[in-house]
């Protein structure tokens, strides 16, 4: 049986709503079986009406994923206005972080010690990224994809696809398999960030 850590391609997929409201993610295999869902927990109606209305995608965001059983196995955390996210098990011990460094499209992939096991290299539409482990191997590809500009533009229904080339030893691989959806916290859940207009290209 496939599940979200032995699946060599994951598909990541999000519900159509109104931009910046709440976080919520399904995590598919490459046969589309459902291996996982994350969503954010104990968002208010009230909250979630404040970030449509001012599209408040910089908002703090805190997602819990939970396997195909619904046991939760990893937490995605996004700090307010930060360009990094935070991975850890569901009792807090830490995996890692994923953080942009000096470089636009550039994230550093780091252990809980804050030692680098990799990098994220994007492209200039922040849409396509390499995964690079430290000896500048790419394992990993992590891909946003095009879903049309009525979509992209006005829904946060975005798509995303992770292939494995190489197993990498963890944290890395645990890294990689919440990238979508710390890169999406971080660069796409407001789609108020003026950086989202130039990706308007498939």
């Amino acid at each position: 049986m496939s599940d979200l850590f032995s699946s060599p391609v994951l598909r990541i997929e999000q519900p159509r709503r109104v931009p910046s409201a709440k976080s919520q993610y399904k995590v598919f295999d490459a046969g589309g079986v459902l291996v996982a869902k994350a969503e954010e927990r104990a968002v208010s109606l009230r909250r979630q009406a404040w970030r449509a209305v001012m599209l408040d995608g910089d908002d703090r965001r805190t997602v819990q994923v939970e396997d195909a059983r619904g046991t939760p196995v990893l937490v995605i955390e996004r700090p307010k206005r930060t360009r990094a996210s935070w991975i850890s098990t569901p009792d807090g011990a830490l995996h890692g972080s994923i953080r942009q460094d000096g470089y636009q499209w550039r994230y550093q992939l780091l252990n809980a010690a804050e030692h680098s096991v990799g990098r994220l290299e994007g492209n200039k539409t922040a849409r396509k990224f390499k995964v690079l482990d430290t000896a500048g191997t790419h394992v990993a590809q992590v891909d946003k994809k095009w879903k049309g500009a009525a979509t992209e533009l006005l829904t946060t229904a975005d798509r995303y696809a992770v292939t494995f080339f190489h197993t990498p030893p963890d944290p890395l691989r645990i890294l990689v398999i919440a990238a979508p959806i710390a890169l999406d916290l971080i660069l796409y859940e407001g789609k108020d960030i003026p950086n989202f207009l130039d990706g308007l290209t498939p």
